[in-house]
């Protein structure tokens, strides 16, 4: 019976590898105590965790910053003394109207048809379409008659030179 070498070098040294693995991880598991059968008296002050010092700064209590030692960051210099004035009134802010459409074109013939320009938007309608929120109420030669929710909007041609 030959035995050959070349087949026995594999596993012997994954079988040395295990064994160094093992060893290692004893030696650790027994210098962090956790194998140990009494637990190890220790020495001096109790060894403090490593984030113990961190927590005892974020835990400080700071002072608030007082208005005179601010400075406003983008501007360049010295901070200007801070201005007290009196109660702030609100503004009243009135929405802006609803864009209006725009009549570019009529075609008068047996079907008139209209080009409005409305919200970056050309629609080319007949009377009775709907286009976006509004309802073409009539087409005549020289306006169109929309309605949106009951209000009445008239939108006159456009006339040469203006």
């Amino acid at each position: 019976m030959k035995i050959d070498v070349r087949g026995l070098v594999a596993p012997l040294l994954a079988a040395l590898a295990l064994a160094v693995v093992i060893s290692q991880t004893v030696v650790a598991l027994r210098d962090s105590g956790a194998w140990e059968a009494k637990p190890a008296k220790r020495i001096g002050a109790p060894i403090e965790g490593p984030y113990a010092r961190l927590d005892r700064e974020i835990g400080r209590i700071s002072k608030a910053p007082v208005a005179d030692n601010l400075r406003n960051p983008f501007a360049y210099g010295a901070a200007s003394a801070p201005r007290v004035s009196g109660p702030v009134k609100p503004k009243v802010v009135k929405p802006a109207p609803p864009p209006v459409p725009v009549l570019t074109a009529i075609v008068w013939d047996n079907d008139p048809r209209a080009l409005i320009h409305w919200g970056d938007r050309d629609f080319t309608v007949r009377g009775g379409d709907l286009f976006a929120e509004f309802r073409v109420s009539s087409i005549t030669r020289d306006q169109v008659v929309l309605d949106r929710n009951g209000e009445t909007l008239t939108l006159k041609r456009p006339i040469k030179g203006e």
